[in-house]
């Protein structure tokens, strides 16, 4: 997610620098509806782990 920012910024500088390179606007513009929708995703996964990982280590105690 932190590679598709900085890919996204860049693409933003780019087609900031020239009319011609619009189409990189678009690019970042599709990148940030990928982190968008990922966000959600990463997070489902996340939370359930956590908790599985604290239960697990409850009962090794």
């Amino acid at each position: 997610m932190a590679v598709a920012l900085v890919v996204s910024v860049v693409f933003l500088i780019r087609a900031d620098q020239d009319t011609r390179n619009a189409a990189y606007g678009y690019l970042a513009l599709v990148l940030w509806v990928g982190i968008a929708a990922g966000i959600p995703v990463l997070l489902a996964l996340a939370i359930p782990a956590a908790r599985m990982r604290r239960r697990v280590r409850e009962q090794g105690r």
